[in-house]
């Protein structure tokens, strides 16, 4: 089997046997060789080392990518005793949406495509049609009624979403609507809004009160690292779970109550795995790089570590729309992860499965007794497979 130009692959395999056995054993001594490097983790080094790969040979042995599995592994076991790390918020039935939440636009509240001035009314089946026939729809939209409007006045944030047409009646109206599309709604939060009216309690409870006034399922964390815990126990003292996306990752101890992440990330040839998505695989990382024109990088990045992506092209009034391409690429990515969801939040998850061609970087996913792979690559490449190896393999292979 031979494909050119190829980008995205999704492999299944059912009960078979691997084709390199893993050693996963912890690093002897209980110490660990590797340290992240902020949001991102790198791979093996021999994936860089592109004269190893001469004569159709793997530059990674089994034995280097089980080393490097091994060493991460054991970082992740002693973040999650160092931080007293707990999972609870991600069995939660109200939050179990982010797990699927693979792709979210912000969007701007003066979109014409969300409101008519004329008619004085929202149209959300307009906007999310026209997504659904751009790049295949939206899992969740982040509703952005704030700034750069925000400081003309001394309206807060808050004061920003009640001043939206119809008022709190008629955005809860609005929200309300796209859930019947099954697109779930986030507002953002600005902590540096100091100067404008005080909310008269404190903002975890007055951002818990609203959202849940109007329905809305979670907040971003605009310029945050990390959205504290007293936010999300001020939503559930109202019964309004919220799930919180911090716009440059939570940190470590963060992952146990946000449950999201705005991912702004550094792209290079050989991907990096998602910190956050490696400590808890139910994590979600929606891809942000608003004026990267391209937007393979964003795709790929998001597809290697089975997260999602920001699909922004309204930046603040500027238009950085989404080319034929991408967005083709976009509707085939999120179809497969839609699909295959469960498998991409597997704890079994094995970053940079060895492979045996150049540029081609896999991520293995195995739950219950199937198995998935999704792989990505930088080439213009020829990949072969065997009919041996490939016998009991179903797979679906994305060309774009």
């Amino acid at each position: 089997m031979i494909l050119r130009s190829l980008q995205f692959i999704v492999l299944i395999v059912i009960c078979v046997a691997p084709v390199w056995a893993q050693d996963t054993a912890f690093v002897p001594g209980g110490a660990t060789a590797w340290d992240a490097e902020w949001q991102q983790i790198a791979g093996p080094k021999c994936l860089e080392m592109r004269g190893a790969w001469e004569g159709g040979s793997s530059a990674c042995t089994p034995e280097d990518h089980g080393n490097w599995l091994a060493d991460v592994t054991h970082w992740r076991t002693e973040r999650r005793i160092r931080i007293g790390y707990s999972d609870f918020r991600y069995d939660l039935p109200a939050l179990k949406w982010t797990q699927s939440s693979f792709i979210q636009p912000q969007m701007m509240v003066q979109d014409r495509f969300l409101y008519d001035p004329v008619a004085h009314r929202y149209t959300v089946n307009r906007y999310v049609d026209d997504t659904v026939k751009r790049f295949g729809g939206i899992d969740a939209v982040l509703v952005w009624p704030t700034y750069p409007n925000m400081g003309i006045d001394n309206r807060n944030q808050h004061d920003m979403i009640r001043c939206m047409p119809g008022g709190v009646a008629g955005v809860r109206q609005m929200v309300a609507d796209f859930h019947k599309r099954g697109v779930r709604v986030l507002f953002p939060m600005m902590m540096w809004d100091q100067g404008t009216r005080d909310p008269g309690k404190p903002w975890p409870d007055a951002i818990a009160s609203l959202m849940a006034d109007i329905g809305a399922d979670g907040i971003n964390g605009d310029t945050q690292d990390g959205v504290p815990r007293e936010f999300s126990e001020a939503a559930d003292k109202v019964n309004h779970p919220l799930a919180f996306e911090p716009e440059h990752g939570p940190h470590d101890e963060g992952v146990a109550y946000n449950l999201l992440t705005w991912g702004e990330y550094k792209f290079q040839f050989v991907p990096a795995v998602d910190r956050f998505k490696w400590l808890e695989t139910r994590h979600m990382v929606n891809i942000s790089d608003r004026w990267n024109r391209d937007k393979n990088d964003d795709l790929q990045f998001a597809f290697f570590n089975g997260g999602g992506w920001e699909s922004w092209a309204n930046i603040w009034g500027i238009w950085n729309g989404i080319t034929p391409r991408d967005a083709e690429a976009t509707r085939r990515m999120a179809t497969i992860e839609r699909a295959f969801a469960p498998f991409l939040s597997s704890a079994g998850w094995e970053p940079f499965y060895p492979t045996s061609s150049y540029g081609v970087f896999a991520s293995r996913w195995p739950l219950n007794k199937t198995t998935l792979w999704t792989m990505v690559t930088e080439t213009n490449t020829t990949l072969t497979t065997s009919r041996r190896r490939m016998e009991h393999v179903i797979s679906i292979f994305i060309t774009v």
